[in-house]
């Protein structure tokens, strides 16, 4: 059965016949890393395929497993420090814009990358984490510019 606290670390599995296999290792309280979950001393690994298919690996079939990271994505915070990325600047708009200009240009930003316009589309899984990373992003962006502007008010 499923172990309900186990998570999937995600993953790109090259066979030594070539197939590439892209999904979720299965990760125990055990096994709480890639590593972990590769030295386990059992022949299969447990893999969760992206449709969602539990499947078992054969590990002495396996060329290498490589992670796959998510894309690394700017924070929105602190002004002052240049790796932070200022939110009214991710929107598009001046720091003194209304909230009027700043819901417009939230509204243009979220209809460009909102994942539902990208559903139907067969693209790479690193183009869907970006545009899932960035929808989220313009999204904090937005409530943390609503609340600026609504404090200045």
């Amino acid at each position: 059965m499923f172990d309900q606290t186990s998570k999937n670390i995600e993953v790109s599995v090259r066979m030594l016949d070539g197939a590439t296999i892209r999904g979720g290792l299965v990760q125990t309280q055990s096994a709480n890393s890639l590593e972990g979950v590769l030295s386990k001393d059992t022949p299969f690994l447990e893999f969760i395929s992206k449709d969602g298919q539990r499947k078992f690996i054969l590990k002495n079939q396996i060329a290498y497993v490589e992670p796959v990271e998510p894309l690394r994505k700017p924070v929105l915070a602190n002004p002052k420090d240049t790796r932070y990325i200022n939110a009214f600047a991710m929107l598009g708009v001046k720091n003194d814009c209304s909230f009027d200009e700043a819901k417009t240009a939230f509204h243009r930003l979220a209809k460009q990358y909102h994942p539902d316009n990208y559903s139907d589309i067969e693209l790479p899984e690193e183009v869907k984490r970006y545009v899932n990373d960035m929808f989220r992003q313009i999204n904090t962006a937005f409530t943390e510019v609503r609340a600026e502007i609504q404090t200045i008010a």
